[in-house]
Parts: C-alpha cells; sequence; structure tokens
C-alpha cells in the first residue's frame, strides 16, 4: 500500500514538473494546474480527505433544504394538519387551494432572497460567517412554526418565510464552499422528510405535524457546533489579505495553491476591478452568469414538479420508495461525473427526461385503463431515477463551476434565486394544470413539459460547457478566448497562452 502511494505522489510531482519546463519559469498557475489534473478522483479524496469531509459538512444546510422542500407538500396530507389549518366539510378535513399554493411557495419565496443575500454577507463574514448567521435564522424560523396555535395560518407562513431565507443561504454557501462536490445532502434530505412524514402522520394531536418541523432543528444545531472547527474559504481569506491563516488548510501543498489563488485574483483583476452583481451581467461574466441561472430554469422546465408526490397516505410508502431510488441516483453520481463529465451527463439526462416527459404523456391517452396508470407510476419512478443522475445533482455542481471565482458567491446568489423563482411558479401553476376542479390535464402536462424539455436538451447542448478537469484560471481563459461551450472539453492551451495563464 505504501508503495503505491509512493508511486502516485511521485506521479503527481513529475506532472508538475513536467509543465513547468514546457513553460520554463511558469507562474504558479501552471504548476498547480499540472498537479491537480495529474490526480485521479479517487487519489483527491485520499490526499484532501479532510478537505473533503468539510466540504460534505458545509453541505449539510442542503439536507434541510431537501427536507423543508419535501416536507412542506408532505404536511399538506396529513389528516390533523388539514383539520387544524383548514376547514370541515361534513366529515373531510379542507384546506384551500389559496393556502396550499401559499404553504409551497413560500420558503421559494424566502430562498429567492436569502441567496442573493449571501454575496453581501459571505463578502463580508466568510463562508463560515454565512453559514452561521443562516443557522440562527433558521432555528428562529423553526420555533415559530413549532409555536404556531391552530387556525394561525399566517403565523405559520411568516415562519416558512423567515426559514426560507436561511435555506437559500445554505444552498448558496454550500455551492460556493465546495464547487466540486455534488450535493447529495439535498436528496437525503427529501427522504428523511418521507419517512418521517409516514411515521408521525397518522397521529391524531399537534405533534403530527410540529414533529416533523422540530426536526429540522437538528441541522443548524449540528452546523452551528462544528462551524468553529471548520476551515474557512482559503478564497476569501487572500481576498481578505490573510494568507497565513489560508496556508493552514489541510492540503499538500497550501503554499503553491495560496500562490495560485493569488494570481487567479491577480488575472481576473486583470478583467474586471470591481465585483458588483452588475458584474455578472458585464462582457464575458453574463454568458457564466446565463449557464448558472439556466441550469435551474432547465430543472423546471423538465417538470420535476409535476411529477413529484402523491396525495394519499399509500403514497407514502411509494414517496420513501421513489425518494430512495433518487439516493442511489446521486451516489452513482460521484462516479460519473468525473467519468463522463458535467456536460455529456447534463445534455443526455435531458434528453432522457424528455423522452419519459412525453412517454406519460402518450400513455395518458388511455387513462381509464388501470394498467395505464401503473404504467405511469413506472415511468415516474424512472423519471427520477434519470434526473437525480443527471440535471437534478449536476445543476449545483456546473451552477458553481462556471462563475468566475470573483463572483462566485454573487453568481451562486443569483442561481438560487433562479431555482426558487423557478419553483414557485412551478409549485403555483402545475395545481391549477393537473388538479380535478381545474384544468384536469392529468398525464397530458407530460406534453407540455417534454416539448419544454425538449427545447431546454437543444440549449443544454449549445450552451452548457464542459467544466471536468478544468481549473478556475483555465476556465477564465477559455471564456475570456471565447471559446464555444461544445468545445470545452478538447480545446488545448498552448505556449501563446503563457502571458494569460
Amino acid at each position: 500500500m505504501a508503495t503505491n502511494d509512493t508511486s502516485e505522489e511521485a506521479r503527481v510531482a513529475e506532472a508538475a514538473s513536467f509543465e513547468k519546463k514546457t513553460y520554463d519559469s511558469k507562474t504558479a498557475l501552471a504548476q498547480a494546474a499540472a498537479t491537480e489534473h495529474a490526480m485521479t478522483p479517487i487519489q483527491a479524496m485520499r490526499t484532501y480527505w479532510r478537505a473533503f469531509l468539510w466540504c460534505l459538512f458545509m453541505c449539510m444546510g442542503g439536507l434541510l433544504w431537501g427536507y423543508d422542500s419535501q416536507v412542506g407538500g408532505g404536511l399538506l396530507s396529513v389528516p390533523e394538519f388539514r383539520t387544524d389549518f383548514g376547514y370541515m366539510d361534513g366529515d373531510q378535513a379542507i384546506l384551500a387551494a389559496s393556502w396550499q399554493s401559499a404553504f409551497n411557495s413560500v420558503s421559494s419565496i424566502g430562498g429567492m432572497f436569502g441567496g442573493l443575500s449571501l454575496g453581501y454577507i459571505a463578502d463580508k463574514l466568510g463562508r463560515r460567517g454565512a453559514v452561521a448567521v443562516a443557522c440562527v435564522i433558521s432555528i428562529g424560523a423553526i420555533l415559530i412554526q413549532f409555536l404556531t396555535p391552530k387556525h394561525v395560518n399566517g403565523m405559520l407562513l411568516v415562519g416558512k418565510l423567515i426559514n426560507g431565507f436561511a435555506l437559500g443561504m445554505f444552498v448558496s454557501s454550500a455551492g460556493g464552499y465546495c464547487a466540486e462536490v455534488s450535493p447529495l445532502a439535498l436528496r437525503v434530505g427529501q427522504f428523511m422528510s418521507n419517512v418521517v412524514i409516514r411515521g408521525t402522520g397518522n397521529r391524531t394531536d399537534v405533534y403530527a405535524y410540529r414533529l416533523p418541523f422540530a426536526l429540522q432543528w437538528i441541522f443548524p444545531v449540528i452546523l452551528l457546533v462544528g462551524l468553529p472547527f471548520a476551515p474557512e474559504s482559503p478564497w476569501w481569506l487572500v481576498r481578505k489579505g490573510r494568507h497565513e491563516e489560508a496556508e493552514e488548510r489541510p492540503t499538500v501543498d497550501a503554499k503553491l495553491q495560496v500562490q495560485q489563488i493569488q494570481e487567479t485574483i491577480e488575472l481576473e483583476d486583470s478583467y474586471a476591478a470591481t465585483a458588483t452583481y452588475m458584474d455578472c451581467f458585464r462582457g464575458v461574466n453574463l454568458r457564466r452568469t446565463v449557464v448558472a441561472m439556466m441550469v435551474f430554469v432547465l430543472q423546471q422546465g423538465a417538470g420535476v414538479v409535476f411529477l413529484a408526490g402523491f396525495p394519499n397516505s399509500n403514497a407514502f410508502n411509494l414517496g420513501v420508495g421513489v425518494t430512495a431510488i433518487g439516493v442511489v441516483g446521486n451516489l452513482l453520481t460521484f462516479y460519473t461525473v468525473n467519468r463522463l463529465g458535467r456536460r455529456t451527463i447534463f445534455t443526455w439526462g435531458m434528453a432522457a427526461c424528455t423522452v419519459i416527459l412525453l412517454l406519460i404523456g402518450f400513455i395518458w391517452i388511455d387513462n381509464k385503463n388501470k394498467s395505464a396508470k401503473w404504467a405511469v407510476s413506472v415511468f415516474t419512478i424512472v423519471y427520477n431515477f434519470v434526473y437525480q443522475t443527471s440535471i437534478g445533482p449536476l445543476g449545483y455542481v456546473i451552477f458553481a463551476e462556471v462563475s468566475s471565482a470573483k463572483l462566485r458567491s454573487k453568481t451562486v446568489g443569483l442561481g438560487i434565486w433562479t431555482n426558487s423563482l423557478c419553483a414557485m411558479v412551478a409549485n403555483i401553476v402545475i395545481p391549477y394544470l393537473v388538479n380535478p376542479d381545474q384544468a384536469n390535464l392529468g398525464g397530458y402536462v407530460g406534453f407540455i413539459f417534454g416539448g419544454l424539455a425538449f427545447i431546454g436538451t437543444i440549449w443544454a447542448w449549445y450552451f452548457i460547457p464542459e467544466t471536468k478537469d478544468r481549473t478556475v484560471d483555465e476556465l477564465d481563459l477559455l471564456y475570456e478566448k471565447k471559446v464555444p461551450a461544445r468545445d470545452f472539453a478538447a480545446y488545448t492551451f498552448h505556449a501563446t497562452d503563457s502571458s494569460k495563464f
């Protein structure tokens, strides 16, 4: 085992040495790039295992995002919740459609503002400081939800709105802190919420819905306990002139990487002197920002909200199974993302979702047939697996990687704002498309989202870049040189790029 470790380190050192000889006395950018390119994902995780674990820890906020998104819709089917926050129509408890839309979308509204606020808060307090602020806000918001009396729907909405603000900060912080780590936590959080609701939904007291709310405290409390020990983002430290602290990171050659960060910052400063939200829409940054926002538009355009959730008790059992399959899909993504690449998985995932949605639409033509309904259920499971192995997790990888280091916190915030906005619109519109007392389109909605997904597949083919095996500075140059997105993977840097590189 020791021999293998030695040979791997020798391979990395040789690659870095070779790159330095090729470019003569090159900057730290070339040497660090050669070192990173020489490592396989497994080698990188073994070498930087502490940094990897801290990235997973920061993704814990994503658990709460996933939990909240699923528990909100799930509680609408809990009889005691409908009784305490709705009205009785004979023997049936009913929650008005307007309140259902409000409960489903209010967290997304808070997430929009939370994501945008991160750019300012993270620049001032750092990634750890931003997460700490989100934790405090979330703990207070969960308390409001937990203590909401019966039929005081407005108080519950306020609690969910404030918690949504914290959730937007959580996911934005995680994306900026670990741009290379796919957010498995999001899907795990949804799985946990399904299990919790299945276990508590049959209670006949207020704790049928208060317990799912209370369990949300687990996530911000654990984060607050661990944050003092987590390393701060080295990019933020270098920008604040705290180089010694940046070099204390758990890496093999922290000095080389800090020098790489310094030179990348100098490279980006040579292109733009400021870092405001408006700068995200100027020059080449506009192209990068559009990609960071569009990956989330495409997620909703592919109909993920349309195919999510079922309204009855038996559906909870299926919901747990469907979400568990999504977790398996996310686990596969850890392997495929660096094997097949971001662009390939995302584009083909969009194409696969297009086909499944159109099939659901065609099958629904014979919706009186029980076999047809079972077929739709099967394709829903298949869709969930495809989505969670492709456009679901890859959207969070791409939106954090395409941004420049200088504008990352702001670009990530804009991405989360877009995600929340699209989710809010989908949660409001889709019930009117599928509910029996409205358009009652049922599975025919598959045609609508199938068409949107087809358009999204074409857009992804032309505009989603391949960021696999590209360092921050290499992506800067690819965008500055206006290389087409579909050529990112094949582009080779030459000695003539040395003055910029």
